[in-house]
């Protein structure tokens, strides 16, 4: 099954067409509350694909986002290289030993097919029910996770940080590593019907500009090099102040950039400037203190805000800081959804 992004409109050329219409595309990054709206375990949900389309399924019936994505997870490629990963029943699982000392050691991991892995084929097939299932007029998105963030998870973060510094030919080893392990997901995801792909790269924030162009932009633009012609596009998410990476995060040939919460240091009016025209901006309404932890009207008050902020800037998704934490109340997503479309 190829992306029916074939057949439609980029998302840039949907999010201009909109505020050519007076509205702004609204999509909340949100998987985990659907698994409160059904009564069901994160843990289940990541493990079987059935269940994990239904907590989708239930958040866009209720929500109507212009995008839909799957629940985020940053051990799904880690664990499907055999990584010890912990999986708590009402929490993301977590990636919680790092095995890679040194450059040898990815040789035991050459060999290793993550295609065969049992959860990333949960994760596919979720995505193929997401493209059967969903509205027509719903983007289906998927997660993968970045270069230097999965080369963290190999050695450690702390130990990827240092190494950017005092060992970058070994950091640089293990994110070409990592590309190809991304590339062979992504391509997976895309014949499954991915519209967007949102690439997750968390470890990252804590490079300067130029390490993350050398370890992070260059190895995001040969992926996305490799589909370029599926029709497919790609939204960078970096949690916390990325302000210092902005620049570099648009000129790696992604569609958009989603971007943390004020309350990390996040200036999304000056982010928009620094990314340019051609690049979309998406965020940043806080996802815990706001979205799970404020009132119905809190939500309105900070979807406002922010709508306004952003009112003459066109290349603008509004959407949250990160991916809602399980416990945000429906009343409060329904808050931001409703204030998006009111808006004008």
């Amino acid at each position: 099954m190829v992306s029916s992004m074939l057949k439609r409109k980029s998302l840039n050329e949907r999010v201009f067409d909109a505020y050519a219409q007076k509205r702004r595309l609204a999509v909340p990054l949100v998987g985990f509350p659907g698994c409160d709206l059904l009564g069901m375990s994160i843990k289940v949900a990541q493990q079987n694909h059935g269940v994990h389309y239904d907590c989708i399924d239930a958040l866009v019936n209720q929500l109507r986002p212009d995008a839909a994505f799957m629940m985020m997870d940053l051990s799904v490629e880690a664990n499907a290289l055999g990584l010890q990963v912990r999986f708590p029943i009402h929490e993301s699982s977590t990636v919680e030993y790092h095995p890679v000392r040194k450059v040898e050691d990815l040789d035991k991991f050459r060999s290793i097919n993550i295609l065969h892995d049992s959860r990333i084929q949960s994760y596919i097939k979720t995505v193929e029910m997401m493209r059967m299932g969903l509205p027509d007029d719903v983007l289906v998105g998927a997660y993968i996770i970045g270069p230097v963030t999965l080369a963290g998870l190999l050695e450690g973060a702390e130990q990827a940080a240092m190494d950017s510094v005092i060992d970058p030919d070994k950091l640089e080893t293990l994110c070409r590593f990592s590309t190809h392990i991304i590339q062979e997901y992504t391509r997976a995801l895309i014949n499954a019907g991915a519209d967007l792909l949102c690439i997750l790269e968390p470890t990252a924030v804590i490079l300067g500009p130029s390490q993350f162009e050398r370890f992070s932009t260059a190895y995001v633009r040969h992926i996305i090099e490799n589909y370029k012609y599926a029709g497919v596009d790609t939204i960078y998410h970096i949690c916390g102040n990325t302000m210092h990476l902005i620049e570099a995060m648009s000129r790696s040939g992604v569609a958009a950039i989603s971007l943390d919460s004020p309350q990390t240091g996040v200036d999304m009016v000056k982010a928009a400037q620094l990314a340019g025209p051609d690049v979309v901006v998406m965020g940043n309404v806080n996802p815990t203190a706001v979205m799970k932890e404020g009132t119905p009207e809190q939500v309105r008050t900070a979807c406002r805000s922010l709508l306004e902020q952003m009112r003459e800037i066109p290349n603008f998704i509004l959407s949250t800081g990160c991916d809602l934490p399980p416990g945000v109340p429906l009343e409060n997503m329904l808050a931001f959804m409703q204030t998006a479309r009111e808006f004008n």
